[in-house]
Parts: structure tokens; sequence; C-alpha cells
């Protein structure tokens, strides 16, 4: 009974348990909205106008039982996600109308499970970032809503994989655990045949447990006795597709790195230029710097959706990466999760990846990269509360040396650039970064001089701390200020992403990338006879659309070679498409012209097309060579399987 002249207090962590309960509701909702869209607006076409090579892959399980594309067994490419996608081809059918909505629910389910696994290792408060800007990336969505690729997939199997751990780890034994670990191992063999760089989970998984036995002997036995049979569920799936892969390799060229395996591919100098190589040890710094630069920036403009300039002093690069390696190495003080182990893992592999990063690529961990971003400006407050004097200096020291090269960069970029308006453009981001770092270095002078006096006045004595409620409202302010920043990012991504989506309901195939190859392809299966081989840069690709043998046009600039390839292959049909950027060097186009200028008589442009050209091969007399069925590539195929 209250006494008549109080009233009733109100219970605060009830009134807390409602607010956590809504935000919650509130990013699941969000998340469900976004996965929603996905579905009801991909790229709305009768075949597919990207990447198809998974799509026939699954194909060929279905109809034929083997694995293989172009009439070639496939030994780069894992067969985990060409098989979940053979699955639902089976029942739904082999088109975009069943594939795509398959894609949003794995991002849908990954990016909730990365909002569980965030909140269980750090709060809801960086999860909620993560999660929302992630699912507003107007990148993210365009990438799930026009191909048909692995990451979504293995997002949701890796996000899944790190979030089962934690309740591995920390549940007693019981005969539900030992379900549990059996589960757990099949996931993991599941991301490992998704995509190879799951090898990342299994490693990770490996190290974290032998730290784990190194720091402390009891957990490390637990962990290895608990994930033991995921260790060999994995290994054996790696193992299995290695060994399967290799007995069935058929290389139609004598050129490093790609299409042999992943780890041949690490040994060359650049991926995209495979005539320059095999990689040099001084070779790998150069490119561990430039991999990091461009990961970076990535992160920020599929997050923000925002364009940024990709020089390395910039705050948005030298910064952001300072602040994620602090917060990793910070997650290691304890021995790291198996999230802090498999970051770091699938990041090495990837910084010592010697092609072009592809944007798809950091997709998976992007929400992993927002938490130790955040865990690396706590650290960064740390030290400078706890070692005021020594965190200061060390700013001050890093923030004029990034202020000097960003000055250095802005005042010579001008004249390498012939775009006056990239010129100004180009300019206001090194400028201003300049004078962000001066304002760091003199803030972190300022601190190291204030800390300095400070301890001299004292002489010893514990000074005065800032009363509570001026860090409080100091808090409060900056809080405050970075929920309105997210926002409002999140906004704007939101209504890029809408405008992207109506523009997937009404496509324009003329302005997709690939309609010079689907134009060229086209032409070819109504007008070139049905036995020709052909050669082109995306044989895959190619082979899709005309389901003919398809050569690869390697990026070999001797015509000798190529000439030497096309006779021995018994290519019939040469096809040439030009695009702004090459993915390859030397493009296809200089090849081509290459072999016009040492054998022009054996080439007829028969087409062309926008931005293609169709050539076929003649003989002497000028007829078009014909394609024996005793092909040494069929007949290497048959063998194989």
């Amino acid at each position: 009974m209250h006494s008549s002249g109080s009233l009733p207090q109100p219970d605060n962590s009830d009134l807390a348990s409602r607010c956590v309960f809504i935000a919650d509701v509130a990013v699941y909702a969000f998340i469900l909205v976004a996965g929603i869209f996905e579905i009801t607006h991909y790229t709305r076409s009768a075949d597919f106008l990207e990447d198809a090579g998974y799509v026939d892959l699954a194909h060929s399980l279905f109809l034929q039982g083997s694995y293989q594309i172009n009439f070639l067994p496939e030994t780069t490419l894992p067969p985990g996600f060409a098989f979940l996608l053979a699955l639902v081809g089976r029942f739904f059918g082999f088109t975009p109308a069943a594939f795509f909505p398959v894609i949003a629910v794995c991002a849908t389910l990954g990016t909730v499970a990365a909002y569980e696994l965030i909140r269980r290792v750090q709060g809801r408060g960086i999860a909620a970032v993560a999660c929302l800007l992630f699912a507003s990336s107007t990148t993210v969505f365009g990438y799930n809503t026009t191909g048909i690729l692995p990451e979504m997939p293995y997002f949701l199997t890796s996000m899944l994989i790190l979030l089962l751990a934690l309740h591995i780890d920390a549940a007693r034994l019981s005969k539900a655990l030992i379900a549990w670990e059996f589960f757990f191992g099949a996931l993991l063999a599941l991301a490992v045949l998704i995509r190879s760089v799951g090898i990342a989970l299994l490693i990770g998984l490996f190290m974290w447990s032998m730290v784990s036995w190194l720091s402390n002997h009891d957990a490390g036995i637990r962990r290895f006795r608990r994930f033991s049979i995921a260790i060999a569920f994995g290994l054996a799936a790696q193992l299995g597709w290695s060994f399967w892969a290799q007995r069935h390799q058929v290389l139609e060229w004598q050129l490093p790195g790609y299409p042999e395996s992943y780890v041949s591919q690490l040994r060359v100098k650049d991926g995209n230029h495979p005539e320059l190589g095999l990689a040099r040890w001084s070779d790998i710094p150069l490119r561990v710097g430039e991999n990091l630069v461009t990961r970076v920036f990535q992160d920020e403009r599929i997050l923000t959706g925002r364009y940024i300039s990709d020089f390395w002093s910039s705050p948005a690069i030298a910064g952001v990466a300072i602040l994620i390696i602090a917060g990793l190495a910070s997650s290691f003080r304890a021995g790291g999760q198996l999230n802090d182990w498999y970051y770091l893992t699938y990041e090495g592999i990837f910084l010592l990846w010697p092609w072009k990063t592809e944007v798809r690529f950091l997709f998976p961990i992007l929400p992993l990269a927002c938490l130790y971003l955040w865990r690396g400006v706590q650290t960064l407050k740390t030290c400078l509360i706890r070692w005021p004097r020594p965190a200061g200096l060390c700013v001050t020291i890093m923030a004029g040396l990034l202020s000097a090269s960003s000055g250095a960069f802005a005042f010579h970029l001008a004249p390498f650039l012939r775009d006056p308006g990239h010129v100004r453009a180009d300019r206001v981001q090194p400028l201003a970064a300049t004078l962000f770092w001066v304002i760091v270095a003199v803030s972190g002078l300022a601190w190291f001089g204030y800390h300095s006096l400070r301890d001299a006045d004292t002489h010893g004595r514990v000074p005065e701390r800032r009363t509570p409620q001026v860090r409080v409202n100091t808090e409060f302010a900056l809080t405050s200020l970075a929920v309105a920043l997210v926002a409002l990012i999140v906004l704007q991504n939101t209504r890029q992403l809408i405008r992207r989506g109506q523009d997937n309901l009404h496509p324009n195939l003329t302005t997709q990338t690939t309609y010079p190859e689907i134009e060229a392809a086209t032409w070819i299966r109504l007008h070139e006879p049905s036995d020709r081989v052909i050669m082109a840069r995306l044989p895959e690709f190619i082979y899709h659309y005309t389901q003919r043998r398809v050569v690869w046009l390697p990026p070999i600039g001797s015509a000798d070679v190529l000439m030497d390839g096309i006779q021995r292959l018994h290519v019939g049909v040469v096809v040439v498409v030009h695009h702004p950027t090459s993915y390859w060097i030397p493009p296809e186009e200089v090849c081509m012209q290459n072999l016009l200028q040492s054998y022009g008589r054996s080439f007829r442009l028969s087409h062309r097309g926008p931005s293609n050209w169709v050539y076929d091969v003649v003989s002497a007399d000028g007829t078009s060579v014909a394609n024996p069925s005793h092909s040494p590539i069929v007949s290497e195929r048959a063998g194989a399987r």
C-alpha cells in the first residue's frame, strides 16, 4: 500500500526493456522491408543480363548430374552455390523469377544474423548502424538484383557460423550440444563449398582454438573438443573439392594465374595482366598497400553512397584504416573471438590478392568492418584518457604526416587531370583532408600540452576531474549528432535504392554493360553454323547465349601464340568487344589488332554491332574453317568425365 501522499514510481527497467524491444523491431522491420523490395524489384528480363555462369552450372548439375560449363568441367568455382540453385531450379525453374528471390532472402536473413551477432559482441547501437547502412546500400541492392552471385548465400552462412559459435562455446554439455556441433560442421563445409574464401572461417576457427589453448589450457581444450567435428567437416570439404578440381582441370592456354587454382593465382604479379609473370617478394608490400586503400574507400562508398577520392592520406581512408586496425588489435587482447580471427584471415587473403578488388567481395564482412571501426574509436578514446600525453603526441605526429601528404597530393593533382570540372571536384577532398589533419594535429598538441601543464601544476596530486554532468552532456551531444548523421545517410540511400528498383522494372537492354556480348552472341546463334567453335573474352557468358563451345580469348599480346591457339583449338569465330575500361590487359581489341596485323588474311569481318566485331576464321582459299567433332578439347572433356 502506498501512503496517501506518495505516487507509485515508474519501473525504469521495464521502460528500458520496452525501448530495447522497439529498437529491435524497428531494425528488423527495415531489414525485412528492404528484402521484400529486392524480391519485387529485381531486373525484369527474359534472361540473365549479367554473369550467368552459376545458373548454367546449376542447370548442368540438374540435367546431366555433372559439374561443367561450356562443355568443360568447372575447376575454379566450388559447387556449393550451384548445388543450391539446382535445388531451387528443380522446383521453381531456372529463371530470373526463381533465382533472384533466393539472393534477396539470403541477404535479408544474413543481415538479421549480422545484427544478432554484433548485438551480442558489442551492443545494439553499433549493430543497428552497421546493418541499417548495409541494408540500405544501393551498391548491395544493385548486385543482388542484377546478377546471380554467391556473396549473399555465403554472407548468410558465415554470419550463422559466427553466431552459432558463440552459442556452442558458452553452452553446457548435453545431447543437444552434440547436434549443434554437427549442424555447425555442416554449415562450415557448406560455406567452404559456396565460396573458396570460406577457408578463412576454417583457419579462423583453428587459430581461435589454438590461441585459446596457449593462453588458457582448459578453454582451449574445450574449444578443440566442441569444434573438432566442424574443423574435420570443413577440411574434408576443402580437400575433397581441391582434389576433384585438380584431377579434372583442362587448361586451354599456358598462362600463369586464371583459370588455375586460387593458390596458384596468388603467385602472379598482376592477375589482370598475367603476361607480367610471377610476383617477386618486393611486389607484395605494394600490392598490400594498394589493396588496403581500395578496400577501405570501397567500404565507405558502399555504405554511404558517396564519392570518396582514393588518395591514401584521406581521413576516409587512412583515418578509417587506422581505426579499424586499432579496433581489431584491441579485440585480441583477451585472445579474440572467432569473428575476430575470421575477419583478420578474410582481409589478409584479399590484401594479398593480385587482382583488382571487386566490390562484391566486400559484402560478407562489411558489418564486421563497422564493428572494428567502432572499437577503434573506443580504443582511441581510452588511450587519450588513460595515457593523455603519449596518445596526444602520437596523434600530433601522425596527423602532421598525413596533413603533409594530403597537401602534397592536392597541389600536385591538377597537372594530371584534363577536365577542369574534375580538377575542382578532386582537389576539394585533398584540401579538406589537409585542413582536417591540421586541426587534428593541433588538437593532439593541445591535449598533450594541457595534460603536461596540469601534471606540472598538481605536482603529483590527483587532479580534479570533469564533472559527471559535463561528461554526460558531451556524450549525449556526440551520440545525437552520430544518430542524426546515420539517419540522414540511410534516408538518402533509401531514396536512391527506390529509384534503382524502379529502373529495374523497366530495364533498357541497350544500356547494359553486357549488351555488346548479348548482341554478338544472338547474331552468331542465328547466322553461324552450330558446329563452330567461338573465341571470346567472356566465354561462359557467350556460351549461355549461344549454347556452343566457346574458347577463352586470353590477354596475350603475341599474335603467334594466339594464332597457334586458334588453330589448335579449331576456332571458327572470334568475338571482339570494346568496353570503356578493360578488366584484362591487354584488352581484347588490342589482341585482335595484333592478329590482324600478322594474320589479316585468316580473318573476315562477318558482323559489326554496337561496340562488337565478329570475325570468321578463314582458310587460304577464303572459306570458313570447319570445326571437326573430334576437337581435342571435347576429347579431353569426355576423358575427364
